[in-house]
């Protein structure tokens, strides 16, 4: 198993794969922009446009994961120098208001703006199908709640995962999941598994006790170990993601991680994409306050004239 990167690693895939794999695509509901486009847009009808070169017919199914229950801002001791060390500041997406009319989810409002807008890649190629999939919605299912429950008891496991295989700087205790207070809605405090499936969790913000079974809190859980009850659900053959994840050690990472949990599912291939950055020289993203859409055409060109750069800018003339 190896990583696949930018333009080569998209002519490689296209040789090797049959057409009808499932690809997983993750973001956060909360804006569309250059940044997610680059990757869940313009490489997966680079993808598509690489493998018809081959004679293929691109039937794949693109399973577009909405974290939900990823934290709406970051906390921590240092989110920078320790970014494994990680908390949410409040609550997670699922319990944000939506930015136009306060009454309805922010996850409403983002899904289907999401969902149109990689729906892109069926208008050129057809015969492929693109699917959204909330973290809520899983909530039940039995991979999900194992990885779930097993995360809540022995963080230790994953810390030792994330020492041992990625150059980040990492402190000794970390949490990777909690339950979201079922009173305030916030995803602090601490969160412990009682009882086989049932689980206390002592909410640092209200300061609520809430004793309940597993399935009637809402849940923060770190992206890493979040993504492995998604690869197994749906059979992902291959994830593309952006090169800053690369970079933090996620490829290792990911297959410990995946032997760690008994994840019966091989693990998948990976497709790194650029990095892109805006005018600013910052990393692209609307929770940085850099978020800029510069169009799909001249983000395919721009894309494309790049070839093997790990990171793109968005030139001041677009």
């Amino acid at each position: 198993m190896k990583p696949y990167f930018y333009l080569n690693g998209i002519r490689e895939l296209a040789d090797e794969l049959k057409g009808d794999e499932n690809i997983y695509l993750g973001i956060r509901p909360y804006g569309f922009h250059a940044g997610n486009m680059s990757t869940l847009v313009v490489y997966p009808l680079l993808l598509c446009r690489e493998l018809v070169k081959f004679g293929k017919v691109p039937r794949f199914n693109f399973y577009v994961f909405i974290n939900d229950w990823e934290q709406q801002k970051l906390d921590g001791p240092d989110t920078k120098l320790y970014p494994f060390n990680v908390l949410p500041k409040y609550t997670t997406w699922q319990f944000m208001p939506d930015p136009i009319d306060n009454k309805f989810s922010i996850v409403d409002f983002w899904e289907p703006i999401i969902y149109s807008n990689i729906c892109f890649i069926t208008h050129y190629f057809p015969q492929t199908k693109v699917k959204t999939v909330r973290n809520s919605s899983m909530k039940m299912v039995p991979v999900m709640k194992k990885c779930l429950l097993e995360t809540l008891k022995h963080p230790e496991i994953i810390l030792k995962i994330l020492k041992e295989n990625s150059t980040q700087k990492t402190l000794d205790k970390a949490i990777y999941a909690s339950a979201v207070c079922p009173k305030c809605h916030a995803a602090r405090g601490i969160s412990k598994v009682v009882q086989r499936d049932y689980i206390v969790h002592n909410c640092s913000n209200c300061h609520v006790k809430t004793k309940d079974e597993y399935e009637n809190f809402e849940y923060w859980f770190y992206h890493k170990p979040l993504a492995l009850p998604r690869i197994e659900t749906y059979k992902i053959d291959l994830c593309i993601t952006g090169a800053d994840h690369y970079q933090e050690g996620d490829f290792e990472v990911r297959q410990k991680l995946m032997n760690a949990f008994k994840i019966k599912t091989p693990p998948p291939k990976t497709l790194y994409a650029p990095t892109i950055f805006g005018k600013n020289d910052l990393v692209m993203g609307k929770s940085k306050g850099n978020a800029e859409n510069i169009g799909l055409d001249k983000l395919m060109q721009l894309v494309s004239e790049s070839s093997q750069k790990e990171q793109i800018r968005i030139p001041d003339a677009i």
